[in-house]
């Protein structure tokens, strides 16, 4: 049987029952369905969702409508149920398009190297396309691409001889920590946006209302951040928390190893 996306819903034929619903995020990775009847699909669910990031980018990420991106291809909202089953996995699409987008070095041999190499280009793909660190949060990484992504880091940590639950932990800890830290930047790369401030105009207004909130000894801490200027910029900020990340992920390890 035939769900409204053209992903097949498999059913058991002895009972009549329907398997339960998969995801949107493990629908979007099956393979798109053929059938002899009808027309042959006019377009991929590459260029579908190709069309969609196109939006994304020029308009941002609530402009992304069914109506819009079929619209793009030149087609009518119905035909685009064809490959999708509605925005949710419209958006799962997407997500995969684009972390298919994430370069993966060649294995160095240093689980360290390697480790630190996917952080870093899974936060290149990432502020690439500033609304993709949002639809991610939360979202399982079922998609191709990011299966991909998955089995790399997972390969890398192999090499240290723990167990897959070890394993899993520690490639969840580096990619949560990866979206998390985009999340802030980027939402403060659309402040300075909106306001028309550049890096230095944004951080000289930010220490004018800092100075204002600390000028009463409420915040000490907060007070001695500004003295010393250590509010760091993004790039520096990103790298010294990736060596503290590896350097406490490495300190964890048996010493048979590393």
């Amino acid at each position: 049987m035939r769900s409204s996306g053209g992903i097949s819903d498999e059913h058991s034929e002895s009972t009549g029952e329907h398997e339960p619903a998969l995801p949107a995020a493990v629908r979007v990775s099956l393979p798109a369905p053929t059938s002899s009847r009808g027309p042959a699909p006019t377009y991929s669910r590459a260029q579908v969702a190709a069309a969609a990031i196109r939006i994304a980018d020029e308009q941002g990420i609530e402009a992304v409508s069914m109506r819009k991106v079929a619209a793009a291809l030149g087609t009518g909202p119905m035909s685009l149920y064809r490959y999708v089953d509605n925005k949710e996995a419209l958006c799962e699409l997407m997500l995969d398009h684009m972390f298919g987008e994430t370069e993966l070095p060649e294995p160095t041999g240093d689980w360290r190297v390697d480790l630190a190499e996917v952080a870093r280009s899974l936060r290149r793909s990432q502020l690439r396309h500033p609304w993709l660190a949002r639809i991610a949060a939360g979202r399982p990484a079922m998609g191709p691409n990011m299966l991909e992504i998955f089995e790399y880091g997972m390969s890398v940590l192999d090499r240290l001889g723990l167990d897959i639950a070890d394993m899993l932990e520690i490639f969840s800890l580096v990619s949560s920590w990866v979206g998390g830290f985009v999340q802030e930047e980027v939402a403060e790369l659309a402040a300075r946006r909106d306001r028309g401030m550049d890096e230095r105009e944004w951080r000289r207004g930010m220490a004018r209302h800092l100075e204002t909130l600390t000028g009463g000894g409420d915040y000490p801490y907060l007070a001695r951040v500004m003295r010393a200027g250590a509010d760091r910029d993004f790039d520096t900020r990103f790298e010294r928390g990736l060596d503290r990340i590896i350097a406490g992920i490495g300190a964890t390890l048996p010493p048979t190893a590393d």
